[in-house]
């Protein structure tokens, strides 16, 4: 039997976007993305002739959802109603059911699973197609394990629809957590995940597989490229997915060199050439965050009392008039000194004294260690971190002591041309 369905996760309609300024020509396309992203959720579902639409949790920001978005979510589940497609939902720790007030119903198509685990079954025209399961958190904070509520009762295809943090994903607060072989037990045959925002799929035995689709729609610069929904095909008892991109805004982290760039005209030009080739049409806008990198005469410019500040104010408001705009989320200075490393080691003096030191060190297992124990307050301050549950470094990295050294001629050099 072959059938496709939409598995979307973690919407949070209506995100306010913060540290987006009111004047910004950007301003609405941001208040209105999760919302146009959602939108053509339901226009592939409905392209594609899909038996269901799954959603797995967070469907909106906040616990107190408002009303804006709850009739936005109501709005384009009625379209997937009148077109005979089917909707699961589970809620996460954003959007528990204690933050339901009730006073909004959905479209009969529409299954929102409780605290307690449940099964139903999916038919189209009298015909049994698969088996959907899934639970809903209760209130924000989740610390079972709700995978092992889930089991297969049947051969048919069956779905898992979870919001859950698989292998302690970093950056997701630990909710729901669970490990592969937890979900392999199971048996089930495709886990619908959401929480964690980026993309990813895992294999698991029997041609299973585990996936989360990340966000739709791109909410920070930790978020960037491209954020969709996973179109899934069964035929046969297994599965095939296609991620589909859904974003309206699109965020990037794009590095400017200041190698070779002689004057602040060649650099908002560069500037602008690196925003051309990233940031394209088809998008109601776009966010960056720039990070000047490289070695160039221009850095020492740029070091001086808010210079780097009144670079960003100009090229902020350049972008923004572009099309589609652009939002200058952040313009940062990652670049050093235009210094000739080499140069410096022989000449001799201190500077090349340091040089020399530090990359003894890099290949020294005993010396990087003594950097780190021979200091006091770092032993201790390594202790506390311990105490408070911290992952802390056993010694320094080798590249970072060499990096220190270069960074210390740098500053010398600087100190000598002042």
């Amino acid at each position: 039997m072959r059938f496709r369905f939409v598995h979307a996760a973690d919407l949070h309609l209506d995100t306010p976007f913060r540290g987006v300024p009111v004047e910004s020509a950007l301003l609405d396309a941001f208040q209105q993305a999760t919302f146009r992203a959602f939108s053509r959720i339901v226009e592939l579902c409905l392209r594609e002739h899909v038996a269901f639409l799954l959603l797995a949790g967070d469907l909106f920001d906040l616990k107190d959802r408002s009303v804006r978005a709850r009739l936005a979510l109501r709005r384009e589940l009625e379209r997937l109603h009148a077109a005979g497609i089917q909707t699961f939902i589970v809620h996460g720790n954003h959007d528990p059911l204690s933050g339901d007030t009730g006073t909004l119903s959905l479209p009969e198509s529409v299954k929102v699973f409780g605290a307690g685990w449940e099964e139903v079954e999916v038919r189209r025209e009298g015909r049994l197609l698969c088996r959907v399961q899934g639970v809903s958190y209760p209130d924000v904070e989740v610390r079972e394990n709700l995978s092992a509520r889930f089991h297969r009762t049947a051969p048919d295809f069956t779905v898992g629809l979870l919001h859950a943090n698989l292998g302690g994903a970093e950056g997701h607060a630990n909710y729901a957590p669970c490990s592969l072989e937890d979900l392999a037990a199971r048996g089930l045959d495709y886990w619908a995940l959401g929480h964690v925002h980026t993309r990813a799929e895992y294999p698991l035995p029997n041609g299973a597989v585990a996936v989360y689709p990340g966000n739709p729609q791109g909410r920070h610069v930790n978020e960037t490229g491209a954020r969709g929904c996973v179109l899934v095909e069964v035929e046969d008892g297994r599965s095939r997915r296609h991620f589909i991109p859904v974003d309206r805004v699109r965020w990037h982290r794009l590095e400017v060199s200041l190698t070779g760039v002689g004057s602040l005209d060649a650099l908002v030009a560069a500037i602008s050439e690196r925003v051309d080739a990233e940031c394209l049409e088809g998008w109601d806008g776009h966010a960056v965050r720039l990070t000047l990198t490289g070695r160039g005469p221009l850095h020492r410019e740029l070091s001086a009392a808010e210079a780097l500040g009144q670079l960003e104010s100009e090229v902020r408001e350049q972008l923004a008039h572009r099309h589609p705009p652009v939002l200058l989320e952040s313009l940062r200075d990652a670049s050093r000194p235009e210094l000739d490393l080499d140069a410096v080691r022989l000449a001799g003096g201190f500077s090349a004294t340091v040089l020399a030191e530090a990359e003894a060190s890099r290949g020294n297992p005993e010396a990087l260690a003594s950097l780190w124990d021979e200091d006091a307050e770092l032993r201790a301050l390594r202790q506390r971190l311990r105490r408070l549950g911290v992952d802390v470094l056993e010694t320094p990295r080798a590249e970072w002591v060499e990096q220190a050294g270069a960074w210390v001629a740098e500053e010398l050099h600087e100190e000598d041309v002042a």
